[in-house]
């Protein structure tokens, strides 16, 4: 998932400024090959969405398939120049799922 800094979730004036400024938030808060959490919170477009994670709401391109509502574990690739989270599967985290 590459996270973009920008959106269209601003218009006028300044939005790509706090575009911008949530991007460097993310960057402050976290460190390459942190794990963390994330919720899908709404599709921007067929492979763009809007993600939480951390109180942070980032616009990310996503694999389609993933489900609105559900939390996703992601692995924090890089910061710069662009924010790259790569989505962790229950295979490469270890765990075993019995159903």
């Amino acid at each position: 998932m590459r996270v973009r800094g920008h959106g269209s979730s601003f218009s006028g004036f300044g939005g790509q400024q706090r575009d911008s400024q949530r991007s460097e938030r993310f960057r402050k808060a976290h460190r390459p090959g942190q794990k963390v959490r994330g919720v899908i919170l709404e599709w921007q477009s067929d492979d763009l969405a809007w993600v939480e994670i951390d109180g942070h709401r980032l616009l990310a391109q996503v694999a389609r398939n993933l489900a609105l509502g559900l939390e996703r574990s992601f692995l924090v690739v890089r910061l710069d120049p662009d924010i790259v989270l790569k989505e962790i599967t229950a295979k490469e985290s270890g765990l075993n799922v019995m159903v």
